[in-house]
């Protein structure tokens, strides 16, 4: 991008799009499809947020010198980071504030790369809605996985009578019935890392025995079935004819068309790459387990999820959708007691007010923990988002450490000022 910085080109992509923010850079932006569309920013029918930028500045550096100070107490002697993204079409505020340190003293800067944990279940949903937008002939979020799965399976077998009940969005909403944990890090290497993607031999015999709660009937958080999702997704793809790996199907349709160049399953040599530390201890944080990303990246998806950048017409039709509540019914499996009132697509849902739809992630491969969500527009509520990246966490025992404890607080703090 030449002598624009990227906190620059962060600052012109929420006024005037990402393909804008690039042609202003004097880059060229990333090849998209024959039929793009510009979308326009959100209808706003709430009032503006009433605060100056030293409110703002406040209120998220309270919460993130919080996280620090917590983070430290537990594990002293660490370096502790914490960059967040801060999105709000509507207005002019700073988009990047960082905090800490991440390697050596060094600071993070919105280009710093951290690991995302269970936040990569949005850009699998995402994937697979996409999918959908552009060939309903083989994507179908109710159809059942035979159609998905089946080609993994060869001659080894068929999925069991239960997984053939379960479809994409039953995975997408947590009501499979599937485990919470995946069946080992093979998993995501599978997933993430081979190419074409392949399940290994531990997940297809889960697929074909598994014999858990009626598919649709309860709500269970499965890090299993959004693996599971990915590879129906591939698999998709690969009907679609446009790829047979996670990485190259996610950069073609999603990250790559949205200018997200941190966004991915590994992290290129010499990339900036937070240490982590998990419950005081480092780790490798480029681990397969999970995506990777930055506060700039992070910053655009969140201005995807409001509708307030350019991309291609069957990409912001996707998400759109995924962000889209819808009711559910159904009890926490093995349960009596009422799951979520409300899911997304991989997004779940708090009512409010104001009505917040979030992800987090947490992963002890990588070390990470954060927070995406967004306040979509709405009857006097603004449009905004706010993303934290912390590179560790502590959840050894009570009170855990997290960045969960500080994005929904963030989101209220500022949406009560408009």
């Amino acid at each position: 991008m030449g002598a624009v910085s990227r906190r620059e080109f962060g600052r012109l992509a929420t006024h005037v799009g990402v393909a804008g923010a690039l042609v202003a850079c004097g880059a060229t932006p990333t090849p998209r499809r024959a039929d793009p569309t510009t979308t326009a920013k959100p209808e706003t029918r709430g009032r503006p947020v009433r605060l100056t930028q030293s409110d703002v500045d406040r209120i998220i550096g309270d919460h993130a010198q919080r996280l620090l100070d917590r983070l430290r107490a537990r594990a002293p002697g660490r370096d502790y980071g914490v960059a967040v993204a801060f999105a709000y079409p509507n207005g002019e505020f700073k988009p990047f504030y960082m905090y800490g340190t991440v390697a050596e003293k060094n600071p993070p800067t919105e280009r710093t790369i951290f690991s995302i944990g269970s936040v990569t279940k949005t850009f699998t949903a995402a994937l697979f809605a996409t999918g959908v937008a552009m060939r309903p002939d083989c994507f179908d979020w109710d159809t059942g996985l035979k159609r998905y799965l089946s080609t993994y399976l060869a001659d080894t077998g068929d999925l069991s009578k239960t997984m053939q009940q379960v479809t994409p969005r039953m995975l997408a909403q947590h009501t499979s019935g599937l485990a919470h944990d995946s069946t080992g890090p093979a998993d995501g290497d599978g997933l993430f890392l081979t190419s074409p993607s392949a399940p290994p031999p531990s997940l297809l015999n889960v697929w074909r025995t598994h014999r858990g709660p009626q598919p649709g009937s309860c709500w269970q958080y499965s890090n299993l079935g959004f693996i599971t999702l990915g590879f129906a997704a591939v698999s998709a793809y690969r009907c679609s004819g446009m790829g047979a790996s996670y990485a190259g199907v996610l950069r073609d349709q999603v990250t790559g068309p949205l200018a997200m160049p941190d966004t991915g399953t590994t992290v290129p040599d010499g990339a900036p790459l937070a240490r982590a530390y998990p419950n005081g201890r480092e780790v490798s944080p480029a681990a397969p387990s999970d995506l990777k990303s930055s506060a700039a990246d992070l910053h655009t998806w969140l201005l995807a999820q409001l509708g307030a950048v350019s991309g291609p017409e069957r990409l912001m039709q996707a998400l759109a959708t995924t962000v889209r509540p819808a009711p559910l019914s159904v009890e926490t499996c093995g349960k009596h007691t009422l799951g979520p009132a409300q899911m997304a697509l991989a997004w779940q849902v708090e009512t409010g007010p104001p009505q917040i739809i979030w992800k987090d992630g947490l992963t002890s491969a990588g070390g990470c923990s954060c927070w995406i969500g967004i306040t979509p527009a709405g009857p006097g509520q603004e449009p905004l988002g706010i993303a934290i990246l912390v590179n560790g966490y502590w959840n050894k025992d009570k009170p855990a450490v997290l960045a969960d404890n500080h994005g929904p607080a963030i989101i209220k703090e500022i949406s009560a000022a408009s």
